[in-house]
């Protein structure tokens, strides 16, 4: 029984390797075009899932891409908590596509990069401004406008810019809502504070809502006791604008939710002051666009968001004359080939299973009797046995002879 076992366990692992293929990817996308193509005529999910950092980042290129499962079409939308993970799984397959509001990284070359045709807007998010009620926004993001036209007048955003497109190739758009002259947007006087900036001067803490804590790589990690990268480093800027105007002992505050629906509604319950300015504005808020049930402030910077695709197996084969990849009658006659191998195995080890246990499929006995059921061997040799009984021959003086056997 333990043999049997053992030889089943081995079956298993061979029908496995043969059926259990992992995901190929698609290293032929190099266009939106060939990317909504590929996922309406994929037939797994690898072949229609597209990898996000955030609902928000789907939402800002949506009406780019095909229908989403949800709409009724054929695009699966997986949100990621790292960077690093929807690379590797658009490297290795599982994925058709990613989405950053950057390109990855491609010093390898591992990825086909690609624009989104679109500009997204970012900036932080308000509770909608009423003048009536004690937590009012308007003085708050009047503040937060002002110090953010002072980080771009400065040349602070010019030199994040720089830093980062050199070092990752970042490439943001000036999409600037606002006027950037600071004599138009002045800070609100401390003396005079009211709403939520009264707050925030009264406690010398800003609250502010973020996502996380993630890594997205070189766009911040906040997974540090002080994050770092990109969307950081745009943070301290703005938060040191506001800190020169209001006092350097102010401190920003980050309360972490695991989606951006849980951060907007920290914010319109009260429990933060204000988003992130990576904050996307064509966003949407419980089916609503978040430009409806909030108020935003002067735009950080625009950003054309990146796809990115597989490029690996491509450059296996950049060498050939013919850069299609490998032929798909090829891959059908190999799987074909391996089917009947794998068939002609399985039938063996059943024969060999019959065998030893006194079963055989092709066994008939001779003389037309039936073979004893204790093993082939003995249901062979019996009928020999009987014949050796039966063919002694006498000679004239009655002595035994010889026998066939003795032949």
């Amino acid at each position: 029984k333990e043999q049997k076992a053992r030889m089943m366990k081995s079956l298993a692992v061979v029908f496995a390797s043969y059926f259990c293929v992992p995901a190929v990817a698609n290293t032929s996308i190099k266009n939106l075009f060939d990317l909504n193509s590929a996922i309406t005529a994929a037939t797994n999910d690898a072949g229609r899932s597209v990898g996000f950092l955030s609902n928000a980042n789907y939402q800002s290129v949506q009406h780019v891409l095909e229908e989403s499962t949800a709409n009724g079409g054929s695009l699966m939308v997986k949100v990621f908590p790292s960077s690093s993970i929807v690379e590797e799984m658009v490297k290795n397959g599982s994925l058709v596509a990613g989405l950053f509001t950057s390109c990855p990284s491609n010093q390898e070359n591992e990825f086909n990069l690609f624009g989104a045709t679109t500009v997204a807007p970012r900036s932080s998010f308000f509770t909608i401004a009423n003048m009536s009620s004690p937590v009012d926004s308007s003085q708050l993001r009047e503040a937060w406008d002002a110090a953010i036209v002072r980080f771009i007048e400065t040349g602070a955003f010019k030199s994040v810019e720089t830093q980062y497109y050199n070092s990752d190739g970042f490439d943001a758009v000036g999409a600037w809502t606002c006027g950037v002259d600071p004599n138009s947007h002045p800070f609100p006087p401390a003396g005079q504070a009211t709403g939520l900036l009264q707050r925030v001067l009264s406690s010398r803490v800003l609250r502010v809502g973020a996502l996380g804590p993630s890594n997205w790589g070189f766009q911040g990690n906040y997974q540090l006791s002080n994050p770092s990268g990109l969307w950081p480093d745009v943070m301290n800027r703005i938060f040191e604008q506001f800190q020169q105007a209001y006092g350097s002992d102010i401190v920003l505050r980050r309360h972490f939710n695991s989606s951006s629906a849980d951060v907007m509604n920290d914010l319109l319950a009260g429990r933060t002051d204000m988003t992130e300015p990576y904050w996307t504005v064509p966003g949407f808020h419980n089916n609503e666009a978040r430009t409806k049930n909030f108020d935003i402030s002067c735009t950080v910077l625009g950003t054309e968001s990146c796809f990115f695709t597989s490029a690996q197996v491509a450059q296996l084969s950049s060498s050939n004359d013919d850069d299609e990849g490998f032929p798909a009658w090829a891959v059908a006659v190999i799987v074909v080939l391996g089917s009947i191998t794998l068939l002609g195995v399985l039938f063996t080890c059943f024969l060999i299973s019959r065998e030893k246990s006194g079963r055989p499929l092709f066994y008939s006995p001779l003389n037309g009797k039936k073979a004893p059921v204790t093993s082939s061997v003995v249901a062979l040799q019996a009928p020999k046995e009987e014949y050796k009984e039966t063919s002694a021959v006498r000679g004239s003086n009655g002595q035994t002879r010889g026998s066939i056997d003795a032949l």
